[in-house]
């Protein structure tokens, strides 16, 4: 199927030049519209529906859904879907609709606009859309930036949320962690070990800036030094039973000794001979 990239990038207003709206404008059955199957957004507030539906039935349907027809007596979504929903629930038997002769590449490009511009998708949602625009129709990723108005990077680093483990991704679409947790998590390679630290982000409520410190590599000269301390501290300990810390930078060292009383201070200066 050929790609079609008509100045999408602008939303909805791309596909609904000049007074072409009104002509194409029709009463649809509202048992004759299914859902967009490439529609990206896979969850509805249940409790936003009712309170649009409410608002539809005070008010009516002040905006047209936009959809295609597909056979002589069947019609799909091509934007709109959260307005279709609700005025089922109204009780509308009838919607206004916007009739369009659109590809499949350009229904999912359309809800992925629409869903964008209401910033209504779920990081995951969105990486699973440009995921499908790549692999089923064949679009680069420079071309998915022009379509949503982002930097390509932007959308490398959405698509990359996809090497997340199953229950990091859930985790993510439940709000339980944030978009730049995940972005963060990516940096362990190990199912497991992505999932135990997904969960002491929301148990212990650690900062995206504290998992990044947690997760930054070590310096090799630092990991040298804190190995020193820990081996001088243990040696201490050891030979002659005081507590030691050996702090240790790149200029200089220091060692702290725990004296428990004056008198096991005036035996360690007796055996220094002072």
């Amino acid at each position: 199927m050929s790609k079609k990239l008509r100045g999408l990038g602008r939303g909805l207003a791309a596909i609904l030049p000049g007074g072409d709206t009104l002509e194409n404008l029709q009463l649809i059955d509202i048992e004759l519209i299914e859902p967009n199957p490439y529609q990206p957004r896979r969850s509805f507030s249940e409790q936003e529906l009712r309170e649009l539906a409410e608002s539809i039935k005070s008010n009516g349907l002040l905006q047209p859904i936009i959809v295609r027809q597909i056979s002589e007596d069947k019609y799909q979504i091509v934007a709109g879907e959260r307005r279709w929903r609700a005025s089922r629930i109204a009780g509308l038997t009838k919607i206004p609709a916007i009739v369009k002769e659109l590809e499949d590449s350009e229904m999912l490009q359309l809800a992925l606009v629409e869903n964008l511009q209401r910033e209504d998708l779920n990081p995951i949602e969105e990486a699973l859309a440009y995921k499908q625009l790549i692999e089923k129709f064949g679009f680069t990723q420079n071309e998915i930036a022009q379509i949503v108005g982002k930097d390509r990077a932007t959308i490398t680093n959405t698509i990359r949320l996809l090497n997340l483990s199953e229950k990091v991704l859930e985790l993510l679409r439940e709000n339980k962690i944030t978009e730049g947790h995940a972005r963060v998590l990516l940096r362990i390679s190990d199912f497991k070990e992505q999932e135990e630290m997904a969960m002491r982000i929301i148990e212990e409520g650690i900062s995206v800036r504290q998992l990044e410190k947690m997760l930054s590599p070590k310096d090799k000269k630092l990991e040298e030094n804190e190995s020193l301390s820990r081996e001088i501290s243990e040696k201490l300990f050891k030979n002659i039973g005081l507590k030691a810390e050996l702090k240790v930078t790149r200029r200089r060292l220091k060692l702290i000794l725990d004296f428990k009383n004056r008198d096991e201070f005036e035996n360690f200066l007796k055996r220094l001979g002072l």
